[in-house]
């Protein structure tokens, strides 16, 4: 955007609307209110926080103000255009004396091309949209969509074929060299490269260069989130229409016919070629991409669903069939499937022009990412759902984790690449790769030295903590020519680990095809070939460390050997997210569970004044007596309820505990949710209920169900539980089975973005406060780090603490109250829930009527009359 425009458009401010055209008859207060204020925070370019529980239409709001906003916008900008060209006009012909009946025709003329782009744009969606019902129909299917192969090229790929072999694996030229693509080619192979090119047919260039449109930017944590946002889109009035594509004519340069949606994915989610798809399975993500980038190269090998520059039409035909509608990736790889054309790139080539983008976390943190997709956030709109795992998340990422063993692989791999490359190398690549080489045996002397002196030592050193300073100086000792900061420019110019990673693939199957039985496994081998890529990721996270992180030492016994492990930790959040901050117009953090905003201000916004920032807390759409939240701070036979960690192997504690889960569930109908802390926590209650009989007592009353600890068997175990109490709720049931109960992990699969709504969740039960491993070295370092803060002090490292626990403690009991008409129960089994500090960080749609208990006939007594009441307006309501 121009200084001009800018300037124009703060002359003409949105005002905040009075009511949006929300889906449904008349939104709720509370999502009036949220609508309000993240629409006033984007016109305002402002940073809005937001809290919403789950069940509340949060992502329908989110939708609805941020669309109102685009198109509100798109209007200003037209009219900012035409004012300019007015004066343009104005200028240009007053000088030469124009009437102002030919002003006017030559402003008309302008506007008209505009309209004429906009016709035309929404033209090729309708015949996008046409061609996709063909194919859906599985009529008439284009054969002619398959890329095709001229003789002229297969000529060609024979002869480089022959003549580059292994030049393959040599590394990239600096592009500024002007070499061909950046790739090393011999003198032979770029004349007939030159000679190709000037015979082939040249690629039909769009008239008008593609524009980035306003736009906003839609991040969740996973793709089945993002699924979801999806179809929430669908119930809005704002997706691209039928109506809006055959009647194009009326379409003006003021009017925007809808929005388009284009999800990005990663080519694990979008590949549609079944060879480089294979990769995956055997060689992991890593694989895939190179595979991917190597097929991409002219010739036999070359991924027959990506069009050639030639062919540049089918691709764009591809772009179009993204943007016609509103698709998720499972519709978008299905249409790519039968018209034999990528999804990946093509949805690639939709971003500029779609006005949604969804992608999860990861793609948008992380600077690469962004730049591999070509994602510009200039003057953009960031929408963060999700958020309360924001600052875990980008701590996450950017931490990397190396071993001796993986640095070994590194070097062998890197001395058998010299080995064979070394008398055609250029002698800059000779020296680069040298001093790689002298740089990753820095690091293996490192851990040596660790392992030394630990094993001098009296008693073994669980782990040392070093700045990256104090590391680079260590790996760099007795080498002054070394400079870390350019070898990791060099093999990100050069791709060194695409390269040396292809070679040592290529010889394990050169010393596989000799022997009968590979005598390792694919995925060792595949950890072995990979081992450069994670030097090079643990490198590129020390350059660009600067201070906000540390490195930690550590050793670990692994068959009969010392292992050293090397892990960099990110401290400082606000640093990576700095840039995102920067670029774009306006950042909404949304989530069910924000609280406490000290944690995003303080790490995520230190150097942010605070009237930019906008902040609302809304409390629940259920009416308050749909809820009954109670804190039990002792069992049946008086026992308090205290989990610390040193006292979860309490025996007594335990089975007090499962007399308190014994006596809720014959009060509760159908479905309850065990929340406990820890996965070692769940086994062992299951051991001890399982000795003392007790476990077999509770199967009694409903069927049981446990959180599993492989991610495939979610799936499962969550469409058993709903079965086991519809079955029981339609009288299927023949024994005293009133439902079923299960047990989850806080923090564990089942404690985000699963729906325990009406029946599933009857009733919640937390026991404890699931902090964190205060004895982890990672999290001392961070309590330490936010300590050392301006401003800041020990309580600050304590409150971080404790917030952490207490927001994977709302997002866990949010999972019960799904919509307006739930109802559920709340336990909080644990004395420490009563405390002020403590329950003021409970979600603030629980509000203050939380019950606490010291005696638990009390807490029988009201779960009983909670659900007689509930009983009794149900049977009033059939009546």
């Amino acid at each position: 955007m121009s200084d001009s425009q800018s300037s124009a458009l703060s002359s003409i401010r949105l005002p905040t609307p009075t009511s949006f055209p929300f889906p449904y008859p008349k939104p709720y207060d509370i999502q009036l209110d949220l609508m309000q204020v993240v629409f006033r925070a984007i016109e305002d370019g402002k940073i809005a926080i937001v809290e919403s529980p789950t069940g509340t239409g949060k992502s329908l709001s989110l939708l609805t103000s941020t669309l109102t906003w685009l198109n509100q916008h798109t209007k200003r900008l037209t009219e900012v255009y035409t004012e300019q060209l007015k004066e343009k006009y104005m200028d240009e012909k007053n000088d030469l004396n124009e009437p102002k009946w030919v002003i006017e025709h030559s402003i008309k003329m302008k506007l008209d091309e505009m309209k004429l782009i906009e016709e035309a744009r929404l033209e090729r969606f309708s015949k996008a949209r046409e061609r996709e019902k063909k194919i859906r129909r599985k009529m008439n299917l284009n054969k002619g969509l398959v890329i095709k192969k001229i003789k002229s090229m297969n000529d060609l790929d024979k002869k480089i074929k022959e003549i580059k072999d292994e030049n393959d694996f040599l590394p990239y030229e600096n592009l500024q060299n002007g070499e061909e693509d950046g790739l090393y080619l011999s003198k032979e192979v770029r004349e007939l490269m030159e000679k190709y090119e000037s015979t082939r047919p040249k690629a039909k260039q769009e008239e008008i260069e593609e524009e980035d449109l306003p736009k906003i930017y839609y991040t969740s944590r996973t793709h089945t989130q993002l699924r979801q946002l999806t179809s929430e889109l669908l119930k809005t009035s704002f997706p691209l229409k039928e109506d809006d594509l055959d009647n194009n004519a009326e379409a003006g340069p003021s009017t925007t016919k809808g929005v388009s949606l284009v999800p990005l994915g990663s080519r694990k989610q979008l590949c549609i070629n079944d060879k480089v798809r294979s990769l995956a399975k055997n060689g992991g993500d890593e694989r895939m991409n190179e595979a991917c980038l190597d097929m991409q190269k002219s010739g036999k090998t070359r991924c027959e669903f990506l069009p050639t520059k030639a062919e540049e039409g089918i691709m764009l035909d591809a772009r179009d069939a993204v943007l016609a509608s509103v698709k998720d990736i499972e519709d978008i790889v299905a249409i790519g499937r039968k018209s034999c054309v990528c999804p990946y790139y093509a949805t690639r080539r939709a971003v500029k022009q779609s006005q949604i983008v969804t992608l999860p976390y990861n793609l948008l943190l992380q600077k690469n990412a962004r730049e591999a997709l070509n994602i510009n956030l200039k003057d953009q709109i960031i929408v963060i759902d999700e958020a309360h795992n924001l600052i875990d998340t980008l701590l996450s990422i950017h931490s990397t984790t190396l071993t001796s063993t993986t640095i070994s692989s590194a070097i062998s791999q890197l001395q058998q690449y010299l080995a064979r490359f070394k008398n055609r190398l250029k002698s800059i690549h000779s020296l680069k790769i040298r001093q790689v080489l002298s740089l990753l045996n820095g690091l293996l002397s490192v851990c040596q030295n660790f392992i030394g002196n630990d094993e001098k030592g009296k008693s073994k050193i669980k782990h040392e903590v070093l700045n990256v300073n104090d590391l680079m100086e260590r790996i760099g000792k007795g080498n002054d020519q070394l400079n870390p900061l350019e070898l990791v420019e060099y093999l990100k110019e050069s791709k060194l680990a695409r390269k040396i990673s292809g070679f040592s693939e290529y010889i394990a199957e050169q010393n596989n095809a000799k022997e009968e039985k590979a005598s390792r496994t694919s995925s060792q081998r595949h950890a072995s070939i990979a081992s450069f890529h994670i030097v090079e990721a643990f490198l590129l996270s020390l350059v660009d460390a600067r201070d906000d992180g540390r490195v930690i030492l550590s050793s670990e016994d692994k068959n009969g050997s010392r292992t050293v492990i090397i892990k960099y930790v990110l401290l400082n959040p606000a640093e990576r997210f700095k840039q995102i901050v920067e670029e774009a117009r306006s950042v909404v953090l949304a989530g069910g569970t924000m609280e406490p905003i000290s944690d995003f201000l303080q790490q995520l916004f230190p150097q942010i004044p605070k009237n930019q920032f906008s902040t609302l807390s809304c409390s629940h759409v259920i009416p308050k007596e749909n809820l009954l939240t109670q804190v039990v701070c002792v069992g049946p036979r008086k026992t308090e309820f205290g989990f610390k960690f040193y006292n979860r192997e309490n025996d007594l504690l335990l089975t007090e505990l499962g007399s308190v889960i014994q006596s809720v569930i014959g009060l509760v109908p159908d479905g309850v949710v065990v929340f406990l802390p820890s996965y070692a926590f769940l086994d062992k209650v299951k051991s001890i209920w399982t000795n003392s009989g007790l476990m077999s007592k509770l199967g009694e009353k409903k069927t049981l169900f446990f959180e599993p600890q492989t991610s495939g068997d979610v799936e499962t175990t969550l469409r058993d539980y709903a079965l086991a109490i519809s079955t029981v709720s339609l009288g299927g049931e023949r024994s005293k089975k009133t439902g079923a109960l299960l047990f989850a992990v806080v923090g564990g699969k089942l404690s985000e973005g699963i729906n325990f709504s009406d029946s599933l969740g009857r009733c919640v039960i937390m026991v404890g406060l699931p902090f964190a491993n205060v004895g982890s070295i990672e999290l001392q370092e961070r309590m330490k780090y936010i300590e050392n803060l301006p401003g800041n002090s020990k309580e600050s490292s304590r409150e971080m603490y404790e917030n952490l626990c207490m927001r994977a403690v709302n997002q866990s009991i949010g999972r019960a109250i799904r919509h307006a008409n739930d109802y559920a129960t709340i336990l909080l089994v644990d004395k420490r829930y009563s405390t002020t500090r403590i329950k003021n960080k409970l979600p603030k749609w629980i509000g203050e009527d939380i019950k606490i208990q010291s005696d638990f006939g009390s807490v029988a007594k009201n779960i009983a009359l909670f659900f007689r009441e509930k009983r009794e307006k149900e049977k009033g309501m059939k009546v």
